[in-house]
């Protein structure tokens, strides 16, 4: 496997989570929630755009942290990379992780 750390998104109605996993072992190697109690009381809204850059600058950092430099994202079925999810994306881009196919 060249892609071994593979990104996971989830939107729920309530909240955003996100978490790097290690393809192999299935060990989780960062997450980030707009469920934890940091975020849920700072936020005004969980689930809009602000909150998906914010989950996604945690996950960046927090991935910096345990030296994963590089992530897999692959799309559910019929999922495009837009609206939410880009937003996330594009911000753990400018965080200075690299996405691999």
């Amino acid at each position: 496997y060249m892609r071994p750390f593979l990104l996971n998104i989830f939107f729920s109605k309530r909240f955003i989570n996100a978490k790097v996993m290690h393809r192999a072992t299935s060990k989780v190697i960062s997450v980030a929630t707009t469920n934890a109690k940091d975020l849920r009381h700072t936020l005004p809204s969980l689930t809009d755009d602000n909150a998906c850059r914010v989950v996604g600058k945690l996950i960046a950092e927090r991935s910096k942290e345990a030296d994963v430099y590089v992530l897999a994202y692959e799309p559910r079925k019929d999922e495009r990379i837009e609206g939410k999810l880009g937003i996330v994306v594009d911000t753990i881009k400018e965080n200075g992780i690299i996405f691999v196919d």
